[in-house]
């Protein structure tokens, strides 16, 4: 009775996503496209069947297309409900710019309100379910994703406030310690990228959560550099599971026009988390420096450990799994239900097959399409776009010469507070427009915009603060990015994992070693090589994100029909009998 209390004994099983795939109306025409079998059923189940060439006009093809589907079974003998058939003859240039064209009926597109929270017609059921989920998972995402980032900007602020001092950091110790935590991150993301589809997503956050805060909190007891090195490895390694399982719940609860929204929730929980580090960092300088002996920057890491604690026990309660494994005492049968039918509609892959680790066919298919090879370096690109890891706001600021360390540690809350701002902007953005493309590159441009200034260099103190202000457009988009190449792999679970992971990869193991040739440490404030090459990529990632949107378009026209779409041209296509004649019927 007791085990009915803990969250990942709460299960409901695979097989009731069967009923929800039984879509089929009362009244089915069935269309094959050499030979058409025609079905006519009723509520009795009392039908004629017949056989018939595919240029013959059927008599009776009136349907309500609000209920009924006519069904369309191609050579290969797959079957398809078509909900639409549409005549391309006279389409607009301005519908290439619609990215949910081949996924949406007319009627269903109608539907959507960008002024709306929910589209027309969502049910109040639909609407607790998103509540629910939105506690579930955004607000912790966000809580986990605040913390974990006071842990990792903390290292920028105990830098310039004391410890380079205490521990005997010379020369360019920052930024390979630094590298050595993306290291750690990279060596058990390899981990991950088997690991995830195995492990439930609720042990793999709350075990890695569990490891990250005991190093965090170890970290106040170092006293020299080889030891912080060693213990920041430490800590990035347990961080390493913490993104991309936030990413794999995202992908797997909400629709593409929801996520954005909820990444943005996310998202701002890192900027929230930096700029929470410098003003946490800022009050224990003043109030906690000397108490039982321990300098103020030791503290803020006893501090961010037991933080990390709560939200490692948090993490247990609120991750409630994907849809097919299901494992919180917080969400019904029918919610559970509820949220598998929206996921299936969208193409979502629901299985709980899970292949052998070193699958080969899963490996193969993955690789097999453009997505990994543009994608993977669209994201290495991006990966090294920002300038605000490096350090180099705080860095100006000190060699100023003007500030304290508290006034630069109340300082350095200013980007990220602006961060937040940003990514509401494109998150939210992106959510209400349906324009995940082009949000993505606007974040881009504007990233652009304030490395060019940084990389001239020789302008106004006011240019300076301008641009560094801008620093944080480049992760803005990281919610809106990381859910669409989940999209890109929706109907796939295993690939899916696979190819999001490699893409991940990529782009993290790039910043380790780019990180370092760009951003030395006896280079600051100035970094010209570091500025330029943020904005040089800046714009590298525009430019392959145009790419990328013109091959999903094409992929989405070609897979219009597996969303119940028959698309042709009355002008340049010969159409088929069937639709001449439904037509003509109307």
């Amino acid at each position: 009775m007791v085990w009915s209390f803990i969250p990942h004994r709460r299960y409901l099983s695979e097989d009731l996503v069967e009923p929800l795939l039984d879509t089929q109306s009362d009244t089915e025409i069935e269309i094959n496209v050499n030979t058409i079998n025609i079905e006519e059923k009723t509520d009795e189940k009392n039908y004629e069947k017949g056989v018939i060439e595919s240029d013959t006009v059927l008599d009776k093809t009136s349907t309500n297309e609000s209920n009924d589907y006519y069904k369309f079974e191609d050579s290969d003998g797959k079957t398809y409900e078509i909900r639409e058939f549409r005549d391309e003859a006279d389409r607009s240039i301005w519908k290439f710019f619609d990215e949910f064209e081949y996924r949406e009926t007319k009627e269903e597109s109608a539907n959507y309100k960008w002024y709306k929270w929910f589209p027309d017609g969502t049910t109040s059921t639909e609407k607790k379910l998103l509540f629910k989920l939105d506690i579930l998972i955004a607000f912790y995402s966000f809580i986990g994703y605040w913390v974990k980032y006071i842990d990792s900007a903390n290292l920028n602020n105990a830098y310039v406030s004391g410890m380079k001092e205490d521990i005997g950091m010379v020369g360019n110790d920052l930024i390979n310690t630094q590298v050595l935590f993306t290291v750690g991150q990279i060596v058990m993301e390899v981990f991950w990228l088997f690991a995830l589809q195995k492990v439930p997503v609720v042990y793999a956050l709350f075990g890695s959560e569990l490891c990250w805060s005991a190093f965090t909190l170890g970290t106040y007891k170092i006293n020299n550099v080889k030891s912080l090195k060693a213990i920041r490895f430490l800590v990035g390694a347990s961080e390493a599971a913490y993104f991309p399982c936030i990413h794999y719940l995202l992908g797997n609860w909400y629709l593409p026009s929801e996520v954005g929204r909820r990444g943005a929730v996310f998202y701002g929980g890192q900027f929230l988390g930096v700029l929470t580090s410098g003003l946490l960092q800022s009050a224990t300088f003043r109030n906690l420096s000397g108490i039982h002996g321990l300098e103020g920057w030791r503290w803020m890491f006893i501090v961010d450990g037991c933080l990390s604690f709560a939200v490692a026990i948090l993490a247990y309660i609120c991750v409630p799994g994907i849809p097919s494994k299901c494992y919180s005492i917080f969400l019904t049968d029918d919610e559970i239900r509820l949220a598998r039918k929206g996921m299936i509609k969208n193409g979502t892959d629901l299985s709980t097959k899970s292949s052998p680790i070193f699958d080969l066919k899963v490996w193969k298919k993955a690789f097999s399409t453009w997505h990994i090879y543009l994608l993977g370096f669209t994201n290495m690109l991006g990966f090294n776009t920002n300038n605000t890891s490096s350090g180099s706001f705080v860095l100006w600021l000190k060699s100023l010469d003007k500030y304290s360390i508290g006034m630069i540690n109340d300082l350095s809350t200013v980007p990220p507070a602006l961060g937040i701002l940003y990514v509401l902007i494109i998150c939210v953005g992106a959510d209400i427009t349906r324009k995940r493309f082009l949000f993505i590159i606007i974040s881009f441009l504007m990233n652009f915009l304030g490395n060019i200034i940084l990389a001239i260099w020789d302008v106004s103190y006011g240019a300076k603060w301008f641009a560094f202000c801008f620093g944080y457009w480049s992760w803005s988009q990281s919610s809106v990015f990381n859910p669409l190449i989940s999209d890109f792999f929706r109907k796939d679970a295993e690939v899916k994992t696979v190819g999001w992971m490699v893409i991940y990869i990529i782009g993290l193991q790039s910043s380790a070693w780019i990180s370092k040739l760009i951003w030395p440490t006896v280079d600051s404030p100035r970094y010209k090589v570091g500025f330029s090459t943020c904005a040089g990529f800046s714009i590298g990632f525009c430019i392959m994100m145009i790419i990328a949107y013109f091959l999903y378009k094409r992929d989405e026209r070609r897979e219009a029909l597996e969303n119940g779409i028959y698309v042709y041209n009355s002008k340049t296509d010969t159409v088929p009998s069937f639709i001449t004649d439904r037509i003509d019927s109307k």
